[in-house]
């Protein structure tokens, strides 16, 4: 396996599916409350603000400032994203309100946890929420350009949403607005009271100033540019030189978690390339002609990773056979991934095909071992075909290149045999770090 093969791989771990979107509104909402427990320190029990009675003015603080934005972010960058002509839908519009904010109660709880440790006082943690909002606005356009795929400048309109609320909110009930040189008798008898409402926030908010609001403005016009060159630098020279692009990529594991699309398929399919490969079939029937059990190795790895590609093989395998399934790893590398679940139904019909020209046979030999350095194989023949597993335990290997296994069963059948199933027993990995990953290629081992 290679480097680039083995982070491939490790995204794996990565693979899940998103709740649906209310579902992500009401985790969040949740998050927040604890967030501005951890977060908001007033110290306070309150039971009449805001007229909630069963939970703590921080924890209010943290729906309200962190929880309520969330919610205008999933319920309106969709509508707004289609209005510029985007294709955010609403779960994943949901999925990345959610991400947004669990990126603000990183930034706020990490603070929170700094003033408790270090002289810092409470108005660090407000700093930090400032630039967690400038942070969520950079994540969101990076996600949006990806998606929607429309220009930098159109997507930070439906980019912007969840900061620019949550920035709202803190400028009304920080009373920010009375300490500008703004309006006049008209806009203080009638604005006034419903755009600086400091009187009916807790007395910490107002530690917020304008400088903030312009800390939030200069950062968030900094981290556009960083997303643009990030653009610029990655995304032009993947398409230049592969006719892909990294954001394509981007794109397609959000609609694979939010929604289960085929759109990171797509992505792959763009790279992969045609191959014929050999498929293997080894059966076994009970007296009445039923089958008992069924071997079946194609020549292709079980990847790339999650349910994507040939992920699920495995169990398409199961479902297929009418007896128990055993369908092992086969001497190929993540190169032989196949690109789309598609291609499982026809590996699945070849190997229909490969039944109908099954032979059974009533003999068969003991097994034997044999080991050559470090590799060792386990072999039992069945009439004239034989069934060989290989392993490199209790030394470490990772996937044997299909040329090397071709080689190998080649040379099986020099010895008379007319078919082999070379297996990959794959049991002795150390995982996907360090310079050596243990692909076993031509003079290797």
């Amino acid at each position: 396996m290679t480097q680039t093969q083995s982070d491939l791989a490790g995204l794996s771990r990565f693979i899940f599916r998103a709740p649906r979107w209310y579902t992500s509104l009401g985790f969040a909402l949740v998050i927040a409350a604890f967030a501005g427990v951890a977060a908001f320190d007033s110290g306070e029990f309150s039971p009449t603000w805001r007229g909630f009675l069963f939970i703590g003015r921080d924890a209010w603080e943290g729906v309200f400032f962190i929880g309520v934005p969330t919610v205008v972010a999933s319920v309106a960058t969709t509508g707004v994203d289609r209005f510029v002509g985007g294709k955010l839908t609403p779960n994943r519009s949901s999925l990345l309100a959610l991400a947004g904010e669990l990126l603000i109660v990183a930034f706020t709880t990490v603070a929170a946890v700094l003033t408790v440790l270090t002289p810092l006082e409470q108005t660090f943690v407000y700093d930090s929420l400032i630039v967690s909002l400038a942070s969520v606005f950079a994540l969101r356009l990076l996600v949006i350009v990806a998606v929607s795929r429309r220009s930098l400048l159109l997507a930070t309109v439906p980019a912007s949403v969840q900061t620019v609320a949550a920035a709202a909110l803190l400028f009304v009930y920080s009373g920010t607005l009375r300490y500008l040189e703004v309006g006049g008798p008209l806009l203080d008898a009638y604005l006034l009271p419903y755009l600086a409402r400091s009187d009916q926030a807790p007395p910490e908010i107002t530690a917020i100033g304008a400088n903030h609001f312009l800390l939030l403005a200069v950062l968030c016009a900094l981290y556009a540019g960083s997303v643009y060159a990030l653009v610029v630098v990655i995304d032009r020279p993947w398409r230049k030189s592969l006719g892909v692009s990294p954001l394509d990529f981007l794109r397609g594991f959000i609609g694979h978690v939010a929604e289960g699309s085929r759109e990171l398929e797509e992505f792959f399919e763009t790279l992969g390339q045609d191959a014929i490969v050999p498929v293997t079939v080894l059966s076994f029937a009970r007296d009445d002609g039923s089958e008992k059990a069924r071997f079946v190795l194609p020549m292709i790895h079980p990847g790339p990773m999650g349910e994507i590609g040939g992920g699920n093989f495995p169990e398409r395998v199961a479902m297929r056979a009418e007896g128990m399934a055993f369908p092992p790893h086969a001497t190929a590398g993540h190169d032989f991934n196949l690109v789309t679940e598609r291609e499982v139904d026809t590996v699945l019909d070849a190997v229909d095909r490969a039944m109908e020209d099954v032979e059974y046979s009533a003999e068969a030999t003991t097994s034997v071992h044999a080991r050559s350095g470090e590799a060792k194989v386990l072999g039992q023949g069945f009439g004239d075909d034989a069934l060989l597993v290989s392993t490199f335990a209790p030394n470490f290997a990772d996937d044997v290149e299909y040329g090397v296994g071709l080689t190998a069963a080649t040379e099986a059948r020099t010895q008379g045999l007319d078919d082999v199933m070379l297996v990959d027993a794959h049991n002795s990995n150390n995982g996907l770090e360090g310079p050596d990953l243990g692909h076993v290629t031509p003079g290797s081992q």
